[in-house]
């Protein structure tokens, strides 16, 4: 294989072992080769480390010390876990750009709406739909919360492709209505519709992973009003920052 050329080496290590996740041929309580790895994607083993680093903060890999490397419990609860805690901090972001006024921002969010609908190809449309995401959090999100928005770079975006590839007509929808909120100024329908569309993200990417067969057992599905409490933490959260 050709040695990566990336300048972030680690992240590309990270991307690599998600595919393997996302593929099935590594399973929760496998053993990671790194030396495998590295041979593999021709580096060495000090970016291979970075990248499980940054799986170890998102949960998905645990390293015992001086024990190797090993996939951590990793099934339709976890994907869960990951968008809800995603979806709450979006839904923070979205009801603070409605409620924010900014001319600039609704007629950036028009361009991208406009480009999303006429999309039919899977890496635009996942382009163009991170960067809807990107230029809300941007606009309404302070420093310390766009640090916990990027620490959602791998699990969450993988995962999603998931949903744009067999539902892209059902993500539309769901980012037209965050568009029609947002630029109607109404703070709890931004938060409810980004929400929504981020829990809907999640639960079309675990049937796609059951499709897959890399989640064969079923699970419960989420407990009924889960929307709705999740939606009162946020509300609690942006009202306790009002001066």
């Amino acid at each position: 294989m050709t040695p990566l050329v990336r300048a972030k080496a680690g992240e590309a290590v990270a991307g690599y072992i998600l595919g393997l996740l996302f593929d099935g041929t590594l399973r929760s309580g496998d053993r990671i080769d790194l030396d495998g790895i590295a041979s593999t994607l021709g580096v060495s083993r000090v970016p291979v480390r970075e990248g499980l680093m940054q799986l170890e903060r998102d949960g998905l890999v645990s390293m015992p010390h001086y024990r190797g490397a090993f996939v951590a419990e990793f099934d339709a609860g976890t994907v869960r876990e990951a968008f809800e805690l995603y979806g709450m901090l979006s839904a923070l972001t979205s009801s603070r750009a409605a409620a924010s006024g900014d001319a600039g921002l609704r007629e950036t969010l028009d361009k991208l709406i406009e480009a999303l609908v006429d999309c039919g190809q899977v890496d635009e449309f996942e382009r163009l739909a991170r960067e809807f995401r990107k230029v809300v959090n941007l606009a309404a999100a302070g420093p310390h919360l766009r640090a916990l928005l990027r620490t959602f770079s791998g699990l969450v975006p993988v995962a999603a492709r998931f949903s744009i590839e067999d539902a892209m007509d059902d993500e539309r929808a769901a980012l037209c209505r965050e568009h029609a909120a947002l630029v109607g100024g109404d703070p709890e329908a931004a938060a409810a519709a980004s929400l929504d569309h981020v829990l809907m993200t999640a639960e079309n990417a675990v049937r796609a992973l059951r499709r897959r067969g890399v989640f064969v057992a079923e699970t419960p599905p989420p407990a009924t009003g889960e929307a709705d409490r999740l939606l009162g933490i946020v509300q609690a959260t942006r009202e306790g920052a009002r001066p």
